[in-house]
């Protein structure tokens, strides 16, 4: 009988060494996560003037890419052709909308834009010209959450936002408009 409670009183003490050494790992682990968290709010900041790091970059990058092209793969409304009126009456809406931040030629964004964080884009480089069309639809209609990018699809309709579209893919390949 001695035997067989010898043999639980070491399994006991076995389960509590390793009770003590699972509540050990955790207590480390919370005082490390205690740490990081006190330095990201001390040196983080919310601020527009500070540029964010390359983690934060590249997280919101994806992130914005991915929802983007899902948006645009659900399905959007006929894109009208692209002609000199529809280009004409994309610029006209452009110059109402959209020029306070990225500039009225669309390759020189505004103090206002600059002062954004992220910076608006010059339409006119590779960035913004990567977009597919039906993506650039979604984020002129829908507009980017914490990027300043307004939507505007409660202000214009999707031919007006098509036009918008056909005239930031003229930018490039046009005499800057005044």
């Amino acid at each position: 009988m001695k035997a067989r409670f010898d043999g639980i009183r070491r399994s006991e003490a076995k389960g509590t060494r390793q009770m003590r050494i699972l509540g050990l790992v955790i207590l480390v682990l919370l005082i490390v996560l205690g740490v990081c968290g006190w330095v990201f709010a001390h040196t983080w900041s919310i601020g527009a003037n500070n540029s964010p790091g390359a983690i934060e970059r590249m997280v919101a990058s994806h992130t914005k890419s991915f929802f983007v092209k899902r948006a645009a793969s659900a399905g959007l409304p006929q894109e009208s052709a692209s002609s000199p009126d529809s280009i004409s009456n994309g610029h006209t809406i452009y110059g109402g909308s959209c020029a306070g931040c990225h500039g009225y030629d669309g390759r020189t964004p505004t103090t206002l834009g600059r002062s954004m964080s992220p910076r608006a884009p010059s339409l006119a480089g590779e960035g913004a010209q990567s977009w597919s069309d039906g993506e650039l639809f979604v984020i002129v209609r829908d507009g980017l959450r914490m990027t300043g990018m307004p939507a505007f699809g409660s202000v214009h309709q999707s031919d007006e936002i098509w036009d918008v579209v056909h005239y930031v893919r003229s930018i490039p390949n046009s005499a800057p408009r005044h």
